[in-house]
């Protein structure tokens, strides 16, 4: 299914976190402690400057006006929500071991896959629910909060 122009936003965001997983995974396997680190505080700004926020804008625009055409219990809500829930706790621990190269490359590992999975996630099952799913108009509106925030 193509993209609905509305949701552009944050598939463009996905893209950027396609690479970051990808450099921690690569990383992870094949770098040295101090590459290692380097690409971990690289991840964790990138974090705290842009995915967080991604993050936070689908759970206080997107998924909410979702809900108001389907419902909350809604599995492409609650899975979403789940996996944001794990990505931060992963996040919170590789924070903890920075300084641990082998539980950092460990947790470098498992963050990677799980950002690959939840992008292909959102773009396969959230995103398809999403455009059949909202009226037109509100999914300009979601583009708009996007947008404006």
């Amino acid at each position: 299914m193509k993209r609905h122009n509305s949701l552009y936003p944050l598939s463009h965001d996905h893209h950027h976190v396609l690479v970051q997983a990808r450099n921690l995974r690569i990383a992870s396997a094949h770098s040295d402690r101090t590459s290692l680190h380097q690409i971990v505080s690289n991840f964790i700004t990138f974090w705290d400057a842009s995915l967080q926020t991604h993050f936070r804008q689908e759970e206080e625009i997107l998924l909410p006006i979702f809900s108001q055409y389907s419902s909350t219990d809604r599995l492409e809500i609650t899975e979403t929500l789940k996996q944001h829930v794990n990505i931060q706790q992963v996040v919170d621990q590789l924070r903890k071991h920075i300084e641990q190269e082998t539980a950092l490359a460990v947790k470098s590992r498992e963050l990677s896959e799980l950002l690959g999975m939840h992008i292909r996630y959102e773009e396969q099952h959230l995103f398809p629910a999403i455009q059949e799913g909202v009226p037109e108009e509100a999914l300009w509106e979601i583009n708009r909060r996007l947008t404006t925030k």
